[in-house]
């Protein structure tokens, strides 16, 4: 069956400043960097056959300095990268908090209604990234991938695979940076959700 090892992108300036990135992006902090060196210790017996990121900067650096040495191509993906967030990106939380309530309860609190302006909602989330880890797992049976996206998309894509409604999405585990999950198909089933064994809850 094809195994994916799905992480999280390094922190970045605009994680550190508390500023929303979505579709925008920021480079890897000098921690974001040493994370992705230290996460290489979870995978390193592993031979992987195809790695994809998404074709944000700060997931692509991720991939590179996670796989270190081995020369395997990073794909990058659209479809990879993080909720897009409209006219918050670059604004801070607190910013957003103050100047659109509604919308920001709505995105940490019921997902499901989520309708910010000129965003993506957590439907059309769900929907790619369900879609496009499948798409991975089609193209790649009985081999091992690895993966770098983004912390919404990973939380909502497993959720989902749960069969979870959108509105727990924010429940626990925390998908920090570089949190390492597993998910396995053809049947798409999660084993691991960001570093926590899942084997049983899938």
């Amino acid at each position: 069956m094809a195994e994916l090892h799905i992480f999280r992108h390094g922190e970045t300036e605009w994680n550190l400043e508390g500023r929303m990135q979505g579709s925008q992006d920021s480079p890897l902090t000098e921690l974001g960097k040493s994370q992705a060196i230290a996460a290489r210790s979870k995978i390193e017996s592993i031979e992987f056959d195809a790695v994809y990121s998404s074709s944000s900067a700060r997931a692509y650096d991720t991939a590179q300095l996670l796989l270190g040495d081995r020369q395997i191509p990073v794909q990058q993906l659209d479809e990879l990268k993080e909720i897009s967030m409209g006219t918050w990106e670059g604004m801070t939380y607190k910013e957003v908090e103050k100047e659109y309530a509604q919308d920001h309860f709505h995105f940490w609190k019921q997902p499901s209604l989520f309708r910010g302006e000129g965003a993506e909602s957590f439907h059309q989330l769900e929907n790619r990234s369900v879609s496009v880890i499948k798409q991975i797992i089609s193209q790649h049976q009985d081999q091992k991938v690895l993966v770098v996206s983004h912390g919404a998309f990973i939380k909502t894509l497993l959720t989902s695979l749960q069969s979870r409604p959108l509105d727990e999405i924010w429940e626990g585990p925390y998908a920090k940076n570089l949190c390492h999950s597993i998910v396995l198909g053809p049947d798409v089933k999660v084993k691991q959700y960001c570093d926590e064994d899942w084997g049983n809850n899938s």
